[in-house]
This record gives structure tokens, C-alpha cells and sequence, in this order.
């Protein structure tokens, strides 16, 4: 049973002409950014998932940033060979938590769309129905992702390598690996593949840019530097500023996670099922990016 938020389109629907300029995208950016955070008003016990998250991986760097306090900073340590190993160890335990919330996150908004209310037990036990799955992928996924960005530090000609490889960047190619893995149960490399189908179907060979959410939290990340850079440059006094900047970009974090989640979980049902859930409007997930 599909959630009766879900809506499908006709032809004539379809073919209605949808604008490319910048001041448009931003425009689908806004709704799809408004409309994901109507979805999580709803379901407000979600922003659990990211907050555990956000704990969690402070935790983990805490203990990174502990041992470089007893030990000395590399790479004037004696121990730095070590540090670095630990400091890999901690960026892969990071991405592995940011993986598996997501895929909580993810797994929580797909029972909505199917008309249920999830709880946050729910996504814990939709993402640990794939922790293996998503164990490995999160390895893959990371290792792949520092080596593409080193290539493209380094070689000027790696992105355009990369996507005729791939056909799409690589955020874009892996965008469905987590839904494919949570709804359909597929393993990571199985799950790429589907994710590259599934794109290539609905929005051509080569979509690009960022989706539109992403535009938008940079904006009012970017808000955040009023308060940070005034306490620190213009009234050191202001100790208050700096501390409501860091407390305004966790929340962000956090709700950019869900809002992400839910966006995923919607093109991915858009994607293989040709209808919109949650009131999502079909020009803007046809065209979800902004370049």
C-alpha cells in the first residue's frame, strides 16, 4: 500500500516545458528542500538519527583529538606513523556511521511513503537488516571517494574521466546505492549498478551538478558566518557568537541529513515507480540538480 500523498502524471503533464535557468533551479531547490521538511514535521522523531550521529562521530574524533594531545601533533610526534593510521581508522568509522544513519533515515521515509508512520527503532532495524551490506560499502564507497578526490586535486582531466567511466559524477552514480540496499536488499556492487540504471532511465546519461537541498542549507550555512566571524574578528568579547554559529551548523547538519534522506527516498520511488511522493512536483524531482 503506497502512501496517498503519492500522485502520477499523464503525457500532457509531462511534457510540459520545464525552465533551465539558474533563478528556476533554485526555485525547485527551495520546494524540494520546503516540501522534505514538511515530510519530516510529520515525523519529527527522526532528527534522533542524525543528533546519534553527530554524538557518535564527536566521540570518535574526541578520542583521535585525546591521542594527539598525549602523544604530540604529527608530524613532529615520534608516534605520528601511528596518529595517521588512527586518524584513517577514524574517517572510516566516520563514514560508516554517516552510511548506516543515512540508511536508517532512508529506510524510516520509504515506510512512510508506503503509508506507515515509522519510529526510530524503525530505521534502526531497516539499517541493521543491511549492516553488512552497508559495512562494506561504506569501505568501498570511502576509500573510492578520497582517491577520486586526490585524482582530481592532481589531474585537471579526472573528472571528465571519471564521468565517462561512470557516465555521471560520482555523487550522482552512488545516489541510489543506499535505498537499492535498504529497500531491495541488493549488495553494494549489485546496488551501484541498479543505481546507474535507475538513473540513466529517468534523467538521461549525464545529469550533473548538486541537488537542490544542498544549494539551499549552504545558503543558510553560509548565515552562520555572521554571528562566527563578528565574535572573532570585529568583538573578541563576543565569546556568544562563535558558540550560536557551531550550535546553528550541528542543527543544520542534522536536518540536512533527514531532509537528504527524504529527498533519496523520494526520487528513488520517483525513479522506479513514475509517481511523487509527499507532494513533491514532478518538474522539480525531473530536475533535481542545480548546476
Amino acid at each position: 500500500m503506497h502512501s496517498t500523498e503519492s500522485t502520477s502524471w499523464g503525457h500532457a503533464e509531462r511534457s510540459v516545458p520545464v525552465k533551465t535557468g539558474l533563478k528556476a533551479q533554485l526555485a525547485r531547490g527551495l520546494h524540494l528542500t520546503w516540501t522534505s521538511l514538511r515530510v519530516l514535521s510529520k515525523d519529527p522523531q527522526l532528527l534522533t538519527l542524525p543528533f546519534l550521529a553527530l554524538v557518535m562521530n564527536g566521540l570518535v574524533w574526541l578520542l583521535v583529538f585525546l591521542s594527539f594531545w598525549a602523544l604530540g601533533f604529527p608530524p613532529g610526534s615520534a608516534d605520528s606513523p601511528f596518529l595517521y593510521q588512527e586518524m584513517f581508522v577514524a574517517y572510516l568509522v566516520s563514514y560508516f556511521l554517516a552510511i548506516y544513519f543515512m540508511a536508517a533515515i532512508i529506510g524510516s521515509a520509504y515506510m512512510r511513503i508506503q503509508g506507515r508512520r515509522p519510529t526510530v527503532s524503525d530505521g534502526f532495524h531497516a539499517a541493521n537488516a543491511c549492516l553488512f551490506r552497508l559495512l562494506a560499502w561504506s569501505l568501498f564507497a570511502a576509500t573510492v571517494g578520497v582517491l577520486l578526490r586526490l585524482a582530481s586535486l592532481r589531474w585537471e582531466q579526472a573528472g571528465r574521466l571519471q564521468a565517462k567511466i561512470l557516465g555521471n559524477p560520482w555523487p550522482i552514480s552512488s545516489l541510489f546505492v543506499l535505498p537499492t540496499m535498504v529497500v531491495e536488499g541488493l549488495g553494494p556492487v549489485k546496488g551501484f549498478r541498479r543505481s546507474l540504471t535507475l538513473i540513466r532511465e529517468r534523467w538521461g546519461s549525464h545529469p550533473s551538478g548538486v541537488l537542490g537541498t544542498g544549494v539551499v542549507f549552504l545558503l543558510l550555512y553560509l548565515i552562520g558566518l555572521v554571528p562566527f566571524l563578528w565574535g572573532l574578528a570585529v568583538d573578541p568579547s563576543f565569546i556568544l557568537g562563535p558558540m550560536v554559529a557551531v550550535v546553528y551548523w550541528l542543527v543544520l547538519v542534522a536536518l540536512w541529513s533527514v531532509v537528504h534522506g527524504i529527498l533519496v527516498t523520494s526520487l528513488y520511488h520517483f525513479a522506479t515507480e513514475s509517481s511523487a511522493a509527499f507532494g513533491f512536483s514532478w518538474q522539480a524531482l525531473n530536475r533535481p540538480w542545480v548546476r
